[in-house]
C-alpha cells in the first residue's frame, strides 16, 4: 500500500491494488463457507491468521520473545471473558434518566437536554426584530464596489429590497435569507449542501454571487454580517456520500444547522441507507442527537414520476409518531409541508432556538418559492411569532360551514381558488395541517372543534394530490379516527384525491390536469 501512495503521488495517475481478502469464517461463526466453495477454504485453514503471523514476526525479529507472546494473549483473553461475565448482568434502563443525560451532554453539547425531558423547549419564539431582519435581507443581496453582478439578478436584488421596504410580499428565498442570517448573528452557523445549493435547482435562493469578468465568487451574508458562517457546499450527485458527511456534520456541534438539500425530493432515494440507519434511529440506538435538515422539494405539477414526489408516505412510515393523544412518545423526527415563507422562517429557526436537536423532513415547495399568495408579511416574522403546526381558516364563520376540508402542502392554494370560483367561501372551511409529524392532536382538535363541537353534521374531508396509497393519507387517517373517538366526534372523515397508483405522476398534461379537475369536483360537490 505504502508503494501505491507514493506512486500515486509522485506520478500523479491512477494505480489500482489487488487486495485479496476473506472471511475465516465465512458470514459468521455458524456459517459453513465449505458447502460452496470448499476447495478455497481448504487453504484458508491452511492459512495461520493475522494475529498469529504478526506474533510469528515479531518473535523472528527479535522483539520479543514466545514466553512475552503467551502472557499477552493470556491476559486479552482473561479481560475479553471478564467483560463478557459482566454483560450477563447488566440490566439497560427502558427510559432516558439523568445519569444518562449527563453522558451525552459534555463539551458543545452541555447545553442540550434529552428531547423527552420535561426541560425540552420544543416551541420557543422564533421571531426576530425587524431592525435585524432589515439588515440581513440587505446584506443578503449587497456586492462588493466593482462587483458585476448578472443582468438577470438585478431585478431579484430589487425585489428582495422592495419586500423590505413594504413589509410585504416577502418571498421563500428572503423568508430564508432572514432565517440564516438572523442565526448568524446570533453566533450560529449555517451549512447547506447539494446540487448548485448556492442559486438554488429553481434559482430562488442566490445565496452566493458571481462577477460576471472574473468569476469571483462572494457569499453576501458572510462578507456584510458578523457573527457565525454560512458554508455554501455545491456537491455532486452522490446523496449516500453527501448525506451521509451532513450528518456526521450535525453531530459535531449542536451550534451548526447543517441542511441537505435535494435537487428533487425522490433523489433522497440514493441516500436511503443514511436515514434508514442513522437519520431516525440514532437518537434510539446510541443517544446521538441531530439537527439535520433535510429539504425535499415536493408537488406534482405535471412533471414525470421521478421529479415529483420525496415520499411523504415513506418518511412518515420511518417515525414513531403515537396513533393516539394519549401516548406520550418522543417522536424521533419532524415532518413539514409549509405553505408560506414566514413558517418556512420559522421552521429553520426553530431547529435552532430549541434546547434540543430534532431531524427536520421538509417537503420543500416549487412553484410556491415565488408565488405571490405564499408570500409573508414582515408581521409574521417579528417577536412573539412561531411556526404553527395547523393553520386555521379565519375567513368563516363555523355556524354557517357545511364542509370543512383538511390539507398539507400547495393543493391549499388551487383549492381556495376553487372554493372562491364556486361561490363557496362562506360555506366551506379549508384547514392547512403543516406540520405531518409529530401529528398535532391538540391543534388539529383545538382548530376543529369549532365545527364540531355543537354537534354539526359537517363534512370531513381529507383532500391530497398524491395518489390514496401516498402522501399523508395513510397517516392521518388513524390518527384523525383515535381523535374524533377521544373528542366524541360522530363525523365520518373522507378522502378526496387520485386513486392508488404505482407511479407518483402520470406524467402526461392532459391526464394530469384531468385529475386535478376531479380532485376539486370531488372536494367541492355536494355541497
Amino acid at each position: 500500500m505504502e508503494i501505491a501512495f507514493e506512486y500515486r503521488n509522485f506520478f500523479r495517475k491512477d494505480i489500482i491494488v489487488d487486495l485479496i481478502t476473506y472471511r475465516r469464517w465465512g458470514h459468521n461463526e455458524l456459517d459453513e463457507p465449505g458447502f460452496t466453495q470448499p476447495l478455497m477454504y481448504q487453504e484458508i485453514r491452511q492459512r495461520a491468521s493475522v494475529p498469529q503471523r504478526y506474533e510469528q514476526e515479531l518473535i523472528t525479529e527479535g522483539i520479543i520473545d514466545a514466553a512475552t507472546a503467551a502472557d499477552f494473549r493470556k491476559e486479552r483473553t482473561s479481560f475479553l471473558q471478564a467483560e463478557l461475565d459482566q454483560s450477563t448482568s447488566y440490566q439497560p434502563t427502558s427510559e432516558w434518566d439523568s445519569g444518562q443525560e449527563e453522558s451525552v451532554a459534555r463539551g458543545k453539547w452541555s447545553d442540550m437536554v434529552w428531547p423527552a425531558s420535561p426541560t425540552a423547549a420544543h416551541d420557543p419564539d422564533t421571531g426576530v426584530e425587524r431592525d435585524i431582519l432589515t439588515r440581513v435581507g440587505k446584506a443578503s443581496v449587497k456586492a462588493p464596489d466593482g462587483f458585476n453582478v448578472h443582468e438577470r439578478l438585478k431585478r431579484h436584488i430589487g425585489t428582495r429590497l422592495k419586500s423590505l421596504e413594504s413589509g410585504v410580499s416577502i418571498n421563500w428565498g428572503t423568508a430564508e435569507a432572514f432565517a440564516f442570517g438572523s442565526l448568524m448573528l446570533e453566533g450560529h452557523d449555517v451549512r447547506i449542501s447539494g446540487q448548485d445549493v448556492g442559486r438554488g435547482t429553481f434559482s430562488h435562493r442566490h445565496a452566493m454571487l458571481v462577477d460576471q469578468t472574473t468569476e469571483e465568487v462572494v457569499v453576501p451574508l458572510n462578507e456584510f454580517l458578523f457573527g457565525g458562517r454560512l458554508e455554501l457546499a455545491n456537491s455532486s450527485l452522490s446523496e449516500f456520500a453527501v448525506l451521509g458527511f451532513e450528518y456526521g456534520m450535525s453531530w459535531e456541534s449542536p451550534n451548526l444547522l447543517p441542511i441537505w438539500e435535494a435537487q428533487f425530493g425522490d433523489f433522497f432515494n440514493g441516500a436511503q441507507i443514511i436515514i434508514d440507519t442513522f437519520i431516525t434511529s440514532s437518537e434510539t440506538k446510541w443517544a446521538m442527537q441531530s439537527g439535520l435538515v433535510m429539504l425535499l422539494p415536493h408537488g406534482l405539477d405535471g412533471a414525470g414520476p421521478e421529479h415529483s414526489s420525496m415520499r411523504i408516505e415513506r418518511m412518515l412510515q420511518l417515525t414513531n409518531d403515537p396513533y393516539s393523544s394519549q401516548h406520550n412518545v418522543n417522536v424521533n423526527m419532524s415532518i413539514a409541508n409549509p405553505t408560506t415563507a414566514s413558517q418556512y422562517f420559522h421552521l429553520l429557526r426553530r431547529q435552532m432556538k430549541r434546547n434540543f436537536r430534532k431531524p427536520l423532513v421538509i417537503a420543500a415547495p416549487k412553484g410556491l418559492l415565488r408565488s405571490p399568495a405564499a408570500s409573508s408579511r414582515i408581521e409574521d416574522f417579528l417577536p412573539g411569532t412561531s411556526f404553527r403546526a395547523v393553520l386555521p381558516d379565519s375567513s368563516v364563520s363555523p355556524p354557517q360551514v357545511r364542509r370543512v376540508i383538511l390539507v398539507s402542502g400547495k393543493l391549499y392554494y388551487d383549492l381556495v381558488k376553487e372554493r372562491t370560483a364556486r361561490g363557496l367561501d362562506e360555506t366551506v372551511a379549508i384547514i392547512r395541517v403543516e406540520e405531518l409529524c409529530p401529528f398535532p392532536f391538540a391543534d388539529i382538535k383545538e382548530t376543529l372543534a369549532p365545527f364540531l363541537d355543537s354537534g354539526a353534521n359537517n363534512q370531513i374531508v381529507w383532500v391530497q394530490e398524491e395518489a390514496q396509497n401516498q402522501g399523508a393519507w395513510t397517516h392521518f387517517m388513524p390518527r384523525l379516527q383515535n381523535l374524533f373517538m377521544e373528542a366524541g366526534w360522530r363525523n365520518d372523515v373522507n378522502y378526496v384525491g387520485r386513486p392508488a397508483s404505482e407511479v407518483p405522476a402520470v406524467g402526461v398534461a392532459k391526464i394530469h390536469s384531468a385529475q386535478v379537475s376531479q380532485i376539486m369536483e370531488n372536494a367541492f360537490s355536494g355541497i
